[in-house]
């Protein structure tokens, strides 16, 4: 059953990364899972019945968020309303939920009972003082993923649509035009629980029941992610590095085993956000910077930490050049972030920032370089 729920991905190009997915998903504390904020505009058809369509996928695969009704809605009858719809449609489907307030006795516990039970929860939030209450929630549930569902699907400036977003990026577009008035309500909502919720590791994430499932079992997406900054913090030589834990990072993001000799030389610069979920390490070839390994561990990817670590190590180097297999798939976001790149055979040699003269031999050094990694096996 769960194989084939899995398989039903395919149509949204997911089917492997789904499982991975899944199985993370699944080893988080179960009421954790996600916290979902429902705008009254999706329970209303026809995006109730791809949300419930949603859920019932996700209840399949034995996840069951959150539902929060009422984060931005004083009318207590209004609330009531739609809670005791989405219920109906759930119960409609075959999605065991049940219906508590937010000012529920014990309310963590009560949640928690039921995600385990696989009983999707629904809170009503009808007190007035909302959005206290929702910062409260989330101290006390620590949700690892804030997902805002609203028609619009994502931010949009300019034509286009923003994938990632920093905390800081939020300021700027509050109480513009670029933003719709759903949009405005809710990055405020993510500055305030911000500024007063306790820390801890969440993002946040602007998406619509039609581009859900992409959103938490893709690594593209198609909503906007918001979340912090994070820390990357520069490395002169590898032995101010846990290189145990280094080495399970990048074998991890690479899907290799690492040669022993990989981590023995001498290092330019490493760049590794300090979880080692993240980082990048530079040695010298051909007089100029050489970025050896730029990785992001899968269970992160689609968080943006590639553009943390990129911009700290462009703003550091400025100059610098890498290779790339021709199949890797991360050559487009490489090909858009370089400003020129030549192909030598199964190799895509990138370049930022190097004078026209170092070309030649940079890329002649690229290409003959040394493997870090063991082959895959048979």
């Amino acid at each position: 059953m769960r194989q084939t729920v899995l398989s039903s991905l395919s149509a949204i190009g997911a089917t492997q990364e789904a499982g991975f997915y899944a199985d993370l998903f699944a080893k988080t504390d179960p009421e954790r899972f996600a916290l979902i904020l429902l705008d009254p505009r999706v329970l209303k058809n026809p995006l109730l019945e791809v949300l419930t369509s949603n859920l019932q996928f996700l209840a399949s695969l034995g996840l069951s968020p959150t539902l929060l009704i009422g984060a931005s809605d004083d009318n207590r009858t209004s609330i009531k309303f739609q809670s005791q719809r989405l219920m109906r449609a759930l119960d409609s489907s075959g999605v065991k939920s049940a219906k508590l307030n937010t000012q529920t006795y014990a309310l963590i516990s009560e949640i928690r009972r039921r995600a385990q039970a696989g009983i999707m929860p629904i809170l009503e939030m009808t007190e007035r003082r909302g959005q206290g209450g929702l910062t409260k929630l989330v101290n006390d549930l620590r949700p690892s993923k804030i997902v805002s569902l609203q028609p619009s699907g994502g931010l949009s400036l300019d034509g286009r649509r923003r994938r990632n977003m920093r905390l800081s990026d939020i300021e700027p577009l509050l109480g513009t035009t670029a933003l719709t008035a759903g949009q405005d309500r809710f990055l405020r909502t993510v500055q305030r629980i911000e500024q007063e919720a306790e820390e801890g590791r969440r993002s946040y994430v602007l998406a619509s029941p039609l581009n859900l499932l992409s959103e938490l079992f893709t690594t593209k997406g198609s909503g906007t992610l918001i979340r912090r900054g994070a820390e990357i913090v520069h490395h002169k030589t590898l032995r101010t590095l846990d290189k145990a834990a280094l080495r399970k990072a990048m074998e991890s993001a690479f899907g290799k085993s690492l040669r022993d000799s990989a981590l023995k030389g001498k290092i330019r610069a490493a760049y590794v956000e300090p979880d080692f979920r993240a980082g990048a390490i530079f040695t010298t070839l051909a007089d100029q910077p050489y970025l050896s390994k730029f990785w992001v561990v899968p269970e992160a990817q689609g968080e943006g930490l590639a553009r943390d670590v990129w911009d700290r190590m462009t703003e550091d180097l400025g100059a610098f050049f890498w290779r790339s297999r021709a199949e890797n798939p991360f050559n487009d976001w490489y090909v858009s972030a370089c400003d020129g790149l030549q192909k030598c055979g199964d190799w895509r040699v990138f370049w930022k920032g190097l004078d026209a003269a170092t070309l030649p031999t940079a890329i002649q050094a690229a290409t003959s370089a040394a493997e870090d990694f063991e082959p895959h096996l048979p």
